[in-house]
């Protein structure tokens, strides 16, 4: 079988049909096999009708208009852009589906040191995630939890280690490191609001406070979290953001008002451990009816309103025993009975034993 003949019986698009010639085209049925020497359609397949004398496909009336090119080309980019979209989408929902399971499981986690590890992997991850999908809001949301989660639950943890424990090199150090980390918290949780709230905090304390009235119940997580970085920043240095103080309390009044018992009744909580721990140094409410209100929203298990309780109104009143048999009874409480709380109240149980052992420092 010749060359030509050969790319013709394979099906070569510019071979089937696509000579003008009729002696080409004799030549090539001539070499093919008997059996395959049938007439040829338009697109190049034997075909069972009768060939019509004299018919013979060309080039020009295979092909389509150069217009019709350009509507196809244009048809074919727009299904394969909402092809790739609709892609997208689906990625994104399920690697945040995954996210948040992993979220769930990160608060089942008993060891609280493989916690602390992971959590600087997972921040970079979560950042990596929310600049892979910008358009989904929920990346953002749980790269700004982690950001807070991981200054407040363990480095401003370790800085009050250090503090309690009289190793003042060690909290300086740690000082210096939360102050750019409590940032990123605040910068994380203001990127999830309008923008009037940005020129609010930047406007100062009263026009943060004036913007409260204007919150929603939907604004409460980033608010809370930027409240509760800026308390946290307040006891690293306390006379450097004491101005500050009346904002911080008003906001997480607002977040109350918006959602009681929200995030373990979290603004009510650190609302409390504010009013006592200004009553340690100027007398007056010592915030144990906030602590009472916090710890009923919170719900069964959540130890550390408890813990709190003891480090603030306790120490308010200086009731050394209240505060010894608050803190042995969350020592002595089974943290298992509560499987998502687990982390949680292993960090709450690690605060109580510390707070013991600094009864000296915290009760002179």
């Amino acid at each position: 079988m010749t060359s030509v003949a050969r790319t013709a019986l394979l099906g070569d698009p510019d071979a089937r049909g696509g000579y003008d010639d009729p002696v080409v085209v004799a030549a090539v049925a001539q070499s093919l096999p008997a059996r395959a020497r049938k007439p040829w359609n338009r697109r190049g397949f034997a075909s069972r009708e009768p060939a019509r004398r004299g018919f013979v496909t060309s080039r020009q009336g295979r092909h389509p208009s150069p217009g019709m090119s350009r509507i196809w080309c244009l048809a074919c980019a727009v299904a394969v852009a909402a092809c790739g979209s609709y892609v997208d989408r689906q990625a994104a929902a399920s690697t945040y589906r995954i996210l948040l399971k992993s979220r769930e499981a990160a608060q089942r986690q008993v060891d609280i040191e493989l916690a602390r590890e992971a959590m600087p992997g997972g921040l970079l991850q979560l950042d990596a995630f929310a600049l892979a999908y910008p358009d989904h809001r929920g990346f953002r949301e749980l790269h700004a939890d982690a950001a807070c989660e991981y200054a407040a639950a363990f480095v401003f943890d370790d800085w009050e280690d250090a503090t309690l424990g009289g190793r003042a090199a060690e909290a300086d150090r740690l000082a210096r490191r939360l102050g750019p980390l409590l940032a990123a918290c605040v910068e994380a949780n203001l990127a999830l609001l309008p923008p009037a709230w940005r020129v609010a905090r930047a406007a100062g304390p009263e026009a943060a406070m004036a913007a409260l009235s204007s919150a929603s119940r939907a604004q409460v997580p980033a608010l809370l979290w930027i409240a509760s970085a800026d308390a946290l920043a307040l006891a690293l240095h306390p006379m450097q953001h004491l101005a500050e103080l009346p904002a911080i309390t008003a906001t997480l009044a607002r977040c109350a008002e918006l959602a009681p018992g929200f995030r373990d009744a979290g603004a009510e909580l650190v609302l409390a451990t504010l009013i006592a721990a200004r009553s340690q140094v100027l007398g007056g409410d010592d915030g144990g009816a906030q602590f009472t209100g916090a710890r009923r929203l919170a719900g069964d298990g959540a130890l550390i309103a408890d813990v709190m309780f003891a480090r603030g109104a306790a120490v308010a009143r200086k009731d050394r025993a209240l505060f010894e048999a608050t803190l042995r009874r969350v020592i002595a409480t089974d943290v298992t009975r509560w499987p998502a709380r687990r982390l949680g109240n292993e960090l709450a149980v690690r605060k109580a034993r510390r707070y013991l052992a600094a009864e000296a420092v915290l009760l002179p």
